[in-house]
């Protein structure tokens, strides 16, 4: 009876997942960050860690919710020299 349950502990355990960040420099020099969090988890985790990236607010590209994971992109303001 045990071993029937390691599977649907390890299937909940990958549908529920991280949260992982990756950095997207693109060709015009800017930069966006693609926040990939699990399927089971809301949508406040993967908005807390733009937060946490871009602590005075961002731009959002795009969301995605997948089978296995939400996505977010998104951008920081550019800060203008003088």
């Amino acid at each position: 009876m045990k071993f029937t349950k390691i599977p649907v502990i390890l299937i909940l355990t990958i549908l529920t997942g991280c949260t992982t960040t990756q950095q997207i420099r693109r060709p015009d020099g800017t930069v966006e960050y693609l926040i990939a969090c699990g399927a089971g988890l809301g949508w406040n985790i993967c908005y807390n860690k733009a937060n946490e990236i871009c602590p005075t607010g961002y731009t959002t590209i795009s969301e995605d919710a997948g089978f296995n994971r939400k996505e977010l992109r998104i951008a920081c303001p550019t800060v203008k020299k003088p």
